[in-house]
């Protein structure tokens, strides 16, 4: 065949011998490159080493002239390229042989260096430059949207192997478009949750493809699409289903072949075995043996398949492959190819016999070294021939190749052998290279195409077109044929730009044109118009257009042969085979919409998760702490969130979250919820938030209902995650919506086939009821007990300052200008810091987040420069007030700025001139009037134009441009179609604005100013339209309005007194009282006669000696009221609640131990003078009393009593008659404690001789007696299974035993005292102790640990008790409380007083309604659960640190020592408003005293010190110090220049007032001193100690004068004001003495032994001029009741006055200006100031002034004459605490 070239074809001229010789040399050089190239060194610098070896020998043929373009060179290209593939093959062998432990090198575009030598010829720069590797362009959808194409699943899956983890990056970089794109590539990488999605939803891909019967070319294009991004579990399960699929095919499937060559080439190393590649290779080579091909191009097909595979296999994927079973037969198979008359056949063959041979196999080094070494040495030795090399140099440079790899010996001595052989013989290396080397050697050109393909793959393609014409190989048909095809690949991709397209074109035409003498070949000139064709037959028109122009321009080029050359190709068919794709992509995705059709939960899952977390983003929120219950202390905080997530991994139901009103429980909620999205994993619980507000009816399916609110799941959705997933459901405003249902038991959470789900509901504190956890625990399986862990509480706590600081620093960096107008500047995190400590109380009202929201935004308002901050007042009202009126101001400016429509703006300006701050403040008080009036409260207004038109809302959610305006410019929040203001608190705060006006923000009120409006008529009043009384925010926000606007509460008492009169005003009247009593208002003595105030709430109300004759009380709340001496006379009293149930009275019977039967319906109480009394608990009436008891237990089968008896036996026998069945003896000494097993069958009994013993009740028998205890066993209980005991001893231990063999179990032994009691849980899984000292303790019953320890404040604990469920356990003990303790936290929840001294036991009723304790006071009191435990709702002020109180000289002032905070507070005596704080002390305050000019207090702490203090301001004025120990006592001198001060290093100190110099310091006392006072005249100074005495000293010099000694410690001493008595007291022994400071001796005053009380505190009356006749002394007993004495006489007191106040420990006496007496009384918790009035000679009332600090019920004296409607029970109550009852009407 002929060829057609344009011009002649080179020649090099042959060189002279000395630039032969200096060529080798520098062959020689590169040679000893290779040699310093360790052999033991990587691959590449050995391949390196070699490369240049073979270019230098390219440039030492060419001679340098040539270069330099002299044409006289008698050398032949075609010698050249003989010589280049001489060289190459030579070099490969060497290579072989020289790297024994290395991989065939992986081509590199260091195999072709810029340097490499050309020939002079024209170089066509058809790609100039390279360009970007091609990328498939992919729009992502926007965040947490449904993925709808597999390049977008194929860009994700990159995205993850790219960002996430250290993956190469794969063969096809997939480009969002657009900058838009960003934040889905963020929500990606940011989202562990999305990027599981992302991999499950491949995983379905590939599941999809494996099971699919038919594999269509889409399906296949679909999944290898995926293939370079998928992880190595995902790739694998995809090649295996393919290597699978095509080895059973019966037909060759193209698609499916291809799909797995491409699946295979985009592998990472690591994912392939060597057995994959070889099972394809096995497969492929049997389809070629196959004779009966089903088509005429499957050989090729499978050829290129196989080319393909080998590609792979060189680049050491795999490794030694079988020589003989695999590498040999397909040498022969495709040698056979190669000899095919089909043109692309016959190439693609040859391509794939030099891939094969390029693949390493089982054939050691040496094996082919040996076979192949004589070939070699021939192909060397042609080479120096042709050359006309020295031999001997040539040989040297052997040696140096053959040193560097010494231990292939065989291998250089065959090679060098042949190299001396020629020598000697002399014959001329021509011949040799004309010879050329034998088959089955590699080739040059298979290399360079390799080379030629990673360009293109990474867009080098600059670097292509310099390799199309450097390459040593470049005249190599099978090289032009390979890039002509790579060209052709390169047109017909999508991937690449058009314009990358067109070059590939016209680099082919001008490949074609030969200008470039780049080939004369007719096949490949053939080939290249049959690509150019194929490209101008695509779709694409811009392309097709462009390669159809070329082919019309080529028509004509070249001379008439050629141009005939070219009729001809055109005339034949087109290119039989279509141009590949590498990575071709599929036009449509359907696998991706298959597995996406079935409705996807996960998805959706996925869309909700993000909107949720969008909702969140740069929200203002800190941390919040929280504590176990309402009664707990601030030290045992705990961070909610931790204890919240802590929860929610252990075996918890429901968590109900409790706090006050704006305490962050909603902010909290949403956090909580979106940390559980974030953290969430497919598969894992489901956060999901309920605003139960906003569903209606969440009593039943509340999770479904929302779901469905949500708009996110189908109805098979919604069913799916019913039966298959777990859910957190936080529940969010349960009071807001008003619910009184247990929300887990009515949504049957949990129960089968119903939602599985946790619970977390939170609450107000205020609207609980009283028997609030039965609304939130979860439901109890009637048949089994559950643990107490299934219900946990958390409740709020109030910012610290820290907190508030925090929380101040973000809102100041998110808010970045708070000022209210231009001018002013913002305000930086220290101006509010200033502004919050300095103010007055603030810091301690803004102490929860959405209150410190609104005093951060107001206060830059309400606050101006120069503002004196101490006369600032400002509370909850006020803020609001200011907040509402900022928000109207700041939408008003909104409003101006903006571009409204006609209508609106006509709208706007009528509004601004009307007045549009007013009418906003209108439109959001009459809505939330319309929301208490038409959905009572409910505050989520639900409106649909469509179906609300003629409804209430219209007037506040119409479309017109007046309600919107007023709408949009209220602090309103929207959600679909449901409204509501942003927090429930300003609904209600708008509400109570209905009944009284905001103040203006900008003249807040002073505190009792008169700044309101009047009040209308009443009948109309908002007042009067309903009851507010549960409304206890409202009714707090109205209580502020009093305390600052003194014409608001007197207008609420004109309601009041209106209410008299006019019976349809009583709503109204029983609001105004309610709020006048949550004001702190007092009716103490008011005249309140014929008042109508049904319903009303007077809870700690104080009504002392007030008048209520006739008046309408029913359904009243009186619950710890003070209503001593009040006249209730005909009092409608039907319903009122007093709180509390009647005790039983057990005259001179101090209680040891009370049990109810197991019905409940029976109370047996054992007494320590050994009676048995059985109470009736139906009627609380006695129906059996007999002797016997101290250890008592009821059988819980039969009723039957078991009593201890005097003679250390054991009395069973009927509880009605105590006649005895069965009489147990064998003990030695008392017995201390009974016990029943849950069966009734046996009887434990403990027994002061050390031993339990067990006994069967059905014979009487002993069974087994348990030894170990070295002291008296003090308690014993059977588990509820019967088969474990547990004791304790005064020994300090716990045991538990077997109880069916005796065999101990477990020892505990952490008490430090004497164990007194102990008990079993429900659930048998906790044990419950008390010692002597003041500690409680819960245990594990099945390992002994202690889980939690329980402090009493002081005395022992004597009881305790587990209530039904097992979640409290009640302890009582010496400090006569009883207390409840949580069992999952061992926090106290509860505190139960009442008694009047220690209480013995204590019983949970079997019906869970009571709780009984019974004492040494001699009674049993009766609480019910839910009134227990609602004392936790209590917000009164905690007065339990107070420790000490006085009065001043004139009786103006009293001073509160403070014993927790370090402070002292100072309040007015007639008002009980609080005065200036004393600041100062670093540790608890213990004694504070008034100067005898009143101008002066003084206090002593545990500091150390003393301090001196103003009393008007409260500066501290000096600091003493000299005491090394806590000063505990003090006391001012008559004339105010001494101060005595006591203190625990023994000593008494005294200082001089004026200059605070130490005097006289004086010591005698051997133990603390307790306190000191002055005589009168300022001559003596008596002190007291607990070395059990009272000295009498010498003011002036120090001497001791008199020791008085007493039976126990001394606590106080106080001189009579005319300084001839001198009382000492004994708090500990109950003792007051009386001495004669003359003399030291005692004096007989009040004969206490005669007496059934004892004394606490005593305190002389004042004596002014006109009572020098009357001398009195008051004194507080051991019975809670105050006595006043007559000691004018000599001799014994005698009393004329008596009043039951309850435990007082310290009563102080002053007389007023005007005369009047006043008292002031502290006892446990509270603090009274009394009036002591003398109605007659000597006939005294006491009357109550104020109060502070614990309530409770006191109705002593009280009339309750001819009430009406007072139920027995309350009745009796009454009667037993003394009230007057003469005729009271039938119930």
């Amino acid at each position: 065949m002929a060829t057609f070239s344009q011009g002649k074809a080179s020649v090099i001229s042959s060189s002279t011998p000395s630039s032969a010789q200096s060529r080798f040399i520098r062959l020689e050089e590169a040679a000893k490159e290779l040699l310093r190239a360790n052999v033991t060194s990587k691959k590449r610098t050995v391949s390196n080493a070699l490369a240049s070896i073979q270019f230098k020998t390219i440039d030492m043929l060419i001679p340098q002239d040539h270069l330099g373009g002299n044409t006289s060179a008698t050398i032949t290209a075609s010698t050249v390229t003989t010589a280049s593939k001489v060289i190459s093959a030579t070099i490969a062998t060497t290579a072989i042989a020289a790297t024994t432990t290395m991989a065939t090198p992986s081509v590199s575009t260091a195999m072709f260096p810029s340097s490499l030598p050309i020939v002079s010829q024209p170089w066509l720069h058809a790609f100039p430059t390279n360009v970007s590797q091609p990328s498939l362009q992919v729009t992502l959808p926007p965040p947490g949207s449904r993925l709808e194409t597999t390049p977008q699943l194929a860009y994700c899956l990159n995205l993850l192997r790219t960002h996430l983890s250290s993956s190469r990056a794969a063969a096809i970089t997939l480009a969002p478009q657009g900058p838009s794109q960003q934040a889905s590539v963020d929500s990606i990488l940011n989202s562990e949750e999305e990027q599981g999605r992302i991999r499950e939803l491949t995983n379905m891909v590939i599941e999809e493809f494996a099971s699919d019967v038919l594999k269509t070319s889409e399906k296949v294009l679909e999944v290898t699409l995926l293939g370079p991004y998928l992880d190595q579990e995902d790739h694998r399960k995809l090649l295996n289903c393919f290597i699978a699929e095509f080895e059973t095919a019966r037909i060759l499937d193209i698609d499916l072949l291809q799909g797995l060559v491409r699946l295979v080439e985009c592998a990472s190393t690591d994912y392939l075995l060597p057995d994959d590649l070889v099972r394809v290779l096995v497969v492929l080579r049997t389809r070629l043996q196959e004779t009966h091909q089903q088509t005429a191009k499957h050989p090729f097909y499978l050829t290129l398949a196989l080319s393909r595979l080998l590609d792979i296999m060189v680049e050491g994927k795999v490794q030694d492959l079988r020589r003989v079973v695999d590498h040999e037969p397909l040498v022969l198979l495709l040698g056979q190819l190669v000899d095919s008359p089909d043109l692309h056949l016959k190439h693609q063959a040859t391509y794939a016999l030099q891939g094969l041979l390029h693949v390493p196999n089982d054939e050691t080094h040496r094996q082919y070294v040996l076979r192949q070494a004589g070939n070699i040495a021939m192909g060397i030795l042609g080479v120096a021939s042709v050359c006309k090399l020295d031999l001997g140099e040539f040989r040297d440079g052997v040696d140096h190749l053959y040193k560097a790899v010494g231990e292939a010996h065989e291998i250089g001595t065959k090679i060098i052998g042949g190299i001396k052989s020629l020598m000697e013989s002399g014959q001329d290396i021509a011949v040799s290279v004309k010879g050329g080397i034998l088959s089955g050697s590699r080739r040059l050109w298979y290399t360079a195409l390799r080379e030629a393909q990673e360009h293109v793959r990474n867009g080098y393609l600059a670097d292509l077109n310099r390799l199309v014409f450097q390459a040593p190989c470049r005249q190599d048909v099978e090289f032009q044929w390979g890039i002509c095809l790579l060209l052709g690949e390169i047109a017909v991709d999508l991937q690449w730009t058009i314009a990358t397209r067109q070059h590939s074109v016209e680099f082919l035409a001008e490949l074609y044109r030969g200008e470039t003498a780049w080939t004369s070949n007719n096949e490949v000139l053939r080939l290249i118009l049959a690509i150019i064709r194929q490209v101008a037959a695509l779709p694409n028109v811009v392309i097709s257009d462009h390669a159809q122009l070329t082919l019309q321009c080529l028509e004509k080029e070249g001379n008439a042969l050629k141009q005939a050359f070219y009729r001809d190709a055109l005339a034949g068919s087109l290119h039989p085979y279509p141009l590949q794709v590498r990575y071709p992509v599929p036009s449509t995705s359907p696998l991706l919409a298959q597995v996406q059709a079935v409705p996807d939960v996960d998805y959706d899952l996925h869309r909700l998760r993000a909107q949720r977390l969008k909702t969140r983003e740069n929200v203002l929120y800190t941390p919040l702490q929280a504590k176990p219950s309402l009664q707990s202390s601030d030290d045992t905080l705990f961070p909610l969130m931790e204890k919240s997530l802590e929860f929610l991994a252990g075996p918890g139901l429901v968590l109900l979250l409790l706090g006050d009103s704006g305490g962050g429980k909603s902010i909290f909620n949403l956090q909580l919820e979106h940390k559980l999205w974030k953290e969430y994993k497919r598969g894992g619980a489901i956060p999901l938030h309920i605003n139960l507000p906003t569903i209606n009816n969440p009593q039943g399916d509340m999770i479904d209902k929302q779901l469905r609110r949500l708009r996110f799941f189908s109805d098979a959705q919604i069913q799916e995650l019913r039966q298959s997933r777990q859910f957190i459901v936080i529940c969010d405003g349960y009071d807001e919506s008003q619910l009184k249902k247990n929300l887990y038991t009515t949504n049957l959470l949990n129960q089968p086939g119903q939602w599985r789900a946790k619970m977390i509901v939170s609450c107000r504190s205020q609207y609980l009821g009283l028997d609030y956890r039965a609304r939130f625990q979860p439901s109890i399986d009637p048949y089994q007990k559950t643990v107490a862990e299934h219900f946990q509480e958390a409740v709020i706590a109030s910012f610290s300052r820290d907190q508030i600081e925090q929380y101040v620093e973000q809102f100041v960096q998110q808010s970045p200008s708070h000022a209210t107008d231009a001018v002013q500047p913002s305000w930086t995190t220290k101006d509010y810091m200033d502004k919050l400590n300095r103010i007055p109380g603030l810091i301690e009202l803004v102490s929860n987040p959405f209150l410190l929201t609104i005093a951060l935004q107001t206060l830059p308002k309400i606050i101006h420069s120069g503002q004196n901050l101490s006369q600032v007042r400002l509370t909850r009202v006020v803020l609001y007030d200011s907040f509402t009126n900022q928000w109207l101001e700041t939408n008003k400016r909104r409003l101006e700025g903006s571009v409204l429509s006609s209508e609106a703006q006509s709208t706007f300006d009528n509004l601004l001139e009307a007045g549009f701050i007013q009418y906003g403040l209108s439109y959001q008080k009459d809505l939330a009037a319309a929301i208490f009036q038409h959905q009572d409260g409910a505050p989520v207004v639900e409106y649909t134009h469509l179906h609300d038109s003629r409804t209430w809302k219209v007037a506040f959610f119409a479309p017109d441009s007046q309600a919107t305006l007023l709408r949009e410019a209220s602090p309103l929040s929207r959600s679909g179609n449901h409204y509501q203001f942003f927090h429930r608190s300003i609904l209600e705060y708008l509400y109570s604005c209905t009944i009284s006006e905001p103040f203006d923000p900008n003249q807040i009120p002073k505190h009792g100013s008169n700044a309101g409006e009047s009040i209308g008529p009443f009948a109309a009043h908002p007042l009067n339209q309903r009851s507010i009384v549960r409304e206890s925010s409202i009714l707090q926000f109205l209580a502020e309005r009093v305390e600052l606007d003194a014409s608001f509460g007197t207008r609420l008492l004109v309601a009041i007194e209106d209410s008299k009169t006019d019976e349809t005003i009583s709503v109204a009247a029983a609001n105004a009282i309610s709020i006048m009593v949550r004001a702190g208002t007092r009716f103490n003595g008011t005249d309140l006669r014929g008042i109508r105030i049904p319903g009303a709430d007077l809870c700690g109300g104080e009504f002392d000696s007030a008048n209520l004759e006739g008046a309408d009380l029913s359904g009243v709340n009186m619950t710890k009221t003070c209503l001593r001496q009040a006249n209730l006379g005909s009092a409608q009293m039907s319903g009122v609640q007093f709180g509390e149930l009647p005790h039983l009275v057990l005259e001179k019977n101090r209680v040891v131990r009370i049990v109810f039967s197991s019905d409940g319906d029976l109370l047996a109480v054992s007494t320590e003078r050994l009676i048995v009394i059985v109470f009736d608990t139906a009627t609380w009436t006695i129906v059996a009393a007999y002797t016997g008891g101290g250890a008592i237990d009821i059988s819980p089968t039969t009723r039957e009593l078991a009593k201890g008896s005097k003679d250390k036996s054991v009395e069973l026998g009927d509880i009605l008659t105590g006649a005895p069945r069965l009489v147990l003896v064998g003990h030695d000494d008392d017995i201390t404690c009974i016990s029943f097993s849950l069966d009734g069958t046996q009887i434990a009994i403990a027994s002061k001789d050390t031993t339990v013993s067990i006994w069967s009740t059905v014979s009487g028998d002993t069974l087994r007696t348990l030894s170990g205890h070295s002291k008296s066993v003090t308690g014993v209980a059977f588990s509820p299974t019967g088969l474990q005991l547990v004791s304790c001893s005064e020994d300090k231990s716990i045991r538990t035993w077997n109880a069916q063999t005796g065999a101990p179990l477990y020892i505990m032994n952490d008490h430090t005292d004497p164990v007194l009691c102990v008990t079993y849980s429900p659930d048998g899984s906790r044990i419950a102790s008390g010692d002597s000292r003041n500690a409680a303790a819960i245990w594990s019953a099945h390992t002994g640990q202690l889980f939690h320890g329980l402090s009493s404040p002081v005395g022992m604990v004597s009881g305790v008790a587990f209530s039904l469920d097992g979640h409290q356990v009640a302890s009582c003990g010496e400090d006569g409380t009883v207390r409840m303790w949580n069992v999952s936290t061992g926090e106290c929840v509860s505190v139960l007083s009442g008694h009047l001294f220690g209480v013995t036991s204590v019983a949970y009723s079997p019906t869970g309604g009571y709780i009984a304790s019974g004492s040494v006071d001699e009674t049993v009191r009766l609480w019910k659960v839910d009134r227990a435990l609602s004392d936790a709702t209590e917000s009164s002020v905690n007065c339990n640190a107070w420790h000490n109180v006085d009065m001043s000289p004139d009786g103006t002032w009293i001073v509160i020592s403070n014993s927790d905070n370090g402070t002292a507070q100072v309040w007015e005596t007639q008002t009980g408003k609080p005065g200036t704080t004393l600041k100062g002390h670093t540790e608890a305050v213990n004694e504070v005293a008034f100067s005898p000019c009143g101008q002066q207090i003084v206090s002593t702490s545990d500091d150390t010190t003393i301090r001196l203090w103003c009393a008007r301001t409260g500066a501290s004025l000096q600091v003493l110090e000299g005491h090394t120990e806590s000063v505990v006592g003090v006391a001012f001198s008559p004339n105010g220049s001494q101060i005595a001060s006591t203190s625990k290093d023994r000593s008494v100190r005294i200082w001089e007032t004026e200059t605070g110099v130490t005097g006289r310091i004086l010591e005698g006392h051997t133990d603390i001193v307790r306190g000191a006072t002055y005589s009168p005249s300022g001559h003596q100074i008596a002190s007291c100690s607990d070395d059990k005495t009272v000295r009498l000293w010498c003011a002036q010099t120090g001497v001791q004068l008199f020791v008085m000694d007493h039976s126990a410690e001394v606590d106080r001493v106080i001189f009579s004001p005319d300084g001839r008595e001198l009382a000492s007291v004994s708090m500990s022994y109950c003792e007051l003495r009386c001495w004669d400071p003359q003399t030291g001796e005692h004096l007989e005053r009040l004969d206490l032994e005669a007496k059934p009380y004892g004394v606490f505190c005593c305190c002389y009356s004042p004596i002014t001029k006109e009572q020098q006749q009357q001398q009195l002394v008051v004194t507080a007993g051991t019975d809670g009741m105050m006595r006043v004495w007559d000691r004018i006489k000599s001799g014994p007191w005698s009393e004329v006055f008596q009043a039951k106040i309850g435990i007082v420990f310290k009563i102080q006496w002053k007389q007023s200006s005007s005369g009047d007496s006043y008292l002031v009384t502290l006892g446990v918790g509270s603090i009274r100031v009394w009036r002591l009035v003398e109605v007659e000679e000597d006939k005294y009332v006491l009357r109550l002034v104020w109060s502070m600090g614990k309530k409770e019920l006191s109705i002593e004296n009280a009339n309750l004459s001819d009430v009406v409607g007072l139920n027995p029970v309350d009745q009796k109550l009454a009667e037993q605490r003394a009230a007057i009852i003469y005729s009271p009407k039938s119930y």
